[in-house]
């Protein structure tokens, strides 16, 4: 009886022991999935806003084209139309058009209009090529200068509203 109930004992030890390992494991499997997850968040995500300033950038050059045809024109009227439709896109949030001095020629703000630009956006009237800077994690400004026949007319100030990877 007594060789029966060591017998016994040791099924239970092993079988305890067999679900602490197998416990472990899953606990285990378990973390490195998370942190497997978390790692391929920040990759795609990292990834997204590469693209994002890359399509970005590619989008000023039509923006540009358009903005430039009519400053050479003097027609404000057509790049308000063009920036008040093209403001209303996904996450498009203020376009502001400078003249080559820094007055503000254009803007979907339009208590901005008509006055002189702050010194955070006259700092822009040095820029030479399409420039994107990210002002925070879910914002970001493209700056793109437009140049006349000889000179540069101006430049124009888009902030975007990036997106984020969101695997929900």
């Amino acid at each position: 009886m007594e060789e029966q109930k060591k017998r016994l004992d040791y099924r239970w030890i092993l079988i305890l022991v067999l679900f602490v390992i197998g416990l472990t494991v899953y606990f285990y499997k378990d973390y490195q999935l998370n942190r497997l997850r978390k790692d391929l968040t920040a990759q795609a995500d990292t990834a997204l806003a590469v693209q994002n300033k890359m399509m970005l950038a590619m989008s000023a050059k039509p923006l540009i084209w358009a903005i430039r045809s009519e400053m050479l024109r003097n027609n404000l009227d057509e790049i308000n139309v063009f920036n008040t439709d093209l403001v209303k896109e996904k996450n498009v949030m203020e376009i502001t058009v400078l003249n080559a001095v820094g007055k503000i020629i254009n803007s979907t703000d339009k208590k901005l209009e008509g006055a002189m630009a702050t010194e955070n956006y006259m700092q822009y009237l040095s820029a030479d090529s399409v420039k994107v800077f990210n002002l925070s994690d879910s914002t970001s400004r493209l700056v793109a200068p437009v140049m006349g026949y000889q000179s540069k007319l101006g430049v124009v100030i888009l902030n975007y509203k990036t997106s984020r990877f969101n695997p929900k």
